[in-house]
């Protein structure tokens, strides 16, 4: 599983290897969202992101990006995680998922990905803003792409840093 940094920036940032502004629901400017694919933690508040979801031809979406309040975190093995994580295989598939870490035993967030004319419908029923607040958001473009949902259960872990079974088998 490869690893790449995301933040939510109020200005666009110097040097993210992909960045695209962002706006609210309604259509009002909301910042940058940029993604480094390299291993020094590129902003302060740049987290881990699966790489996988990150596509430099990627369409607009919308998404919605779950952070925590500051000073709080919440191990991976927390019980609303996992439910949330098993809401989201029950449910039909979005365009693309990740949760986001600083570590890997501490759920920090998510972003969930949908496109589609009812996406800001389906968003607001993000599991994960059921353990954070969740702030949906309108990408313009050229930075998240699809993936297909896990191949099996990603509950079982067979270490800190390896999710089974992340996006395939062995």
């Amino acid at each position: 599983m490869s690893w790449a940094w995301l933040d939510l920036a109020d200005n666009e940032p110097a040097r993210g290897t992909l960045c695209t502004a962002v706006r609210d629901a309604a259509g009002e400017p909301a910042g940058w969202l940029a993604a480094w694919r390299r291993r020094a933690r590129p902003t302060r508040t740049a987290l881990r992101v699966f790489d996988a979801i990150l596509d430099e031809h990627g369409a607009p979406a919308a998404i919605s990006l779950t952070l925590p309040p500051p000073g709080v975190r919440v191990a991976f093995d927390d019980v609303a995680v996992q439910q949330a994580r098993r809401t989201i295989l029950a449910n039909p598939p979005w365009d693309a998922v990740s949760t986001l870490l600083s570590d890997a035993s501490h759920f920090e967030g998510a972003v969930v990905v949908a496109r589609g004319d009812d996406a800001v419908r389906r968003l607001a029923d993000d599991p994960f803003a059921r353990i954070f607040p969740a702030r949906v958001l309108l990408v313009d473009g050229e930075l998240l792409g699809r993936i297909a949902p896990p191949a099996g259960p990603t509950i079982e872990r067979y270490g800190s840093a390896e999710p089974w079974p992340s996006d395939r088998f062995a």
